[in-house]
């Protein structure tokens, strides 16, 4: 779901002109061949782009996303354990780019590669403001 919102967030006006150009279109009555095209692509194209994003998270090759994991967060560095699968320690200097969603917080690691970390995964406020102060805002103001 997190994948759709933030492609609806970077491509929403795409989308919406896409839609309102292709309902101009749609609504001046012509019949013609590119009247057709720009119809059938101004929404279809949309709905193709969003099923994109639903089937890769739901393919059984991307099962390993859905593993628990445990985060230790320190304001150098981020500890993230996945059972006895894998331990991986990542250095905030490393982190690009942040990103805050309404129950979301993305730190990237290159453009196609991010670290999420839900809101509720904080047991109280307190930690997840130590967190805003220490982490985010730290790579966010770099």
């Amino acid at each position: 779901m997190f994948l759709t919102r933030l492609e609806l967030k970077r491509r929403g006006w795409l989308f919406a002109f896409m839609w309102m150009f292709s309902s101009v279109v749609l609504f001046t009555g012509k019949n013609d061949s590119l009247s057709v095209f720009i119809i059938v692509l101004g929404f279809i194209y949309p709905i193709l782009t969003i099923y994109k994003y639903w089937n890769f998270a739901n393919s059984n090759e991307n099962k390993i996303i859905y593993n628990e994991r445990q985060h230790e967060i320190f304001p150098d560095r981020i500890i993230t354990n996945m059972g006895e699968i894998s331990e991986s320690t990542i250095a905030v200097q490393n982190f690009i780019k942040v990103l805050e969603l309404k129950d979301l917080y993305l730190l990237y690691l290159s453009k196609g590669q991010t670290l999420f970390l839900p809101k509720r995964i904080f047991e109280t406020t307190e930690d997840e403001n130590w967190f805003r102060n220490n982490v985010f805002l730290k790579i966010k103001n770099r």
